[in-house]
């Protein structure tokens, strides 16, 4: 590969992790738009939950979340990406997720799980977008949620679960 080759591989790289990011973010902030915009229309998703187009998962993912959890966070890492052509790549990539959830009773408890996400990007009119994602779990459990909001932990500004979150103010210039 010569010089301009390696950088051109370097920028799709990058262009993939920031996709993988805009992934996450987009699910803790319940940002449908943002959502599909990390997949191709015509992409797939193998969930368990939901097996199908990856914009109809969009669309059931976000009303699922902000109906059944009270709070989610998750961190992706250990991305490895392999390209098999320009255009193509594939990845495994780890995330760890906390959620919080109501049982029927109205107790809520913390769900954190470690999946790993297997993935098949593609780039087309000069974008990465996922074609296909796999989830897999590695381990999960869950215990009684708790969250501290007083003393110190009162002082701090709190995130939104949507485009109110202080993120989109920073990247607006707000």
């Amino acid at each position: 590969m010569d010089i301009s080759q390696r950088i051109r591989r370097a920028a799709d790289h990058q262009a993939i992790l920031e996709q993988m990011a805009r992934y996450i973010q987009a699910v803790d902030r319940c940002d449908l738009e943002l959502l599909k915009y990390t997949f191709h229309a015509d992409g797939v998703v193998h969930f368990g939950i939901f097996d199908g187009n990856a914009h109809e998962f969009c669309d059931f993912d976000i009303p699922f979340i902000k109906e059944n959890l009270s709070m989610g966070a998750h961190r992706f890492s250990t991305a490895t990406i392999e390209f098999q052509s320009d255009t193509r790549a594939v990845a495994e990539s780890y995330m760890l997720g906390n959620a919080a959830a109501p049982t029927p009773d109205g107790t809520l408890l913390n769900f954190p799980d470690n999946i790993r996400y297997l993935d098949v990007w593609e780039k087309r009119d000069g974008i990465w977008r996922m074609y296909s994602r796999e989830l897999v779990v590695d381990w999960n459990a869950f215990w009684p949620y708790s969250q501290r909001e007083d003393g110190l932990f009162a002082e701090f500004r709190r995130g939104s679960r949507s485009t109110q979150d202080p993120a989109y103010a920073l990247r607006a210039g707000r």
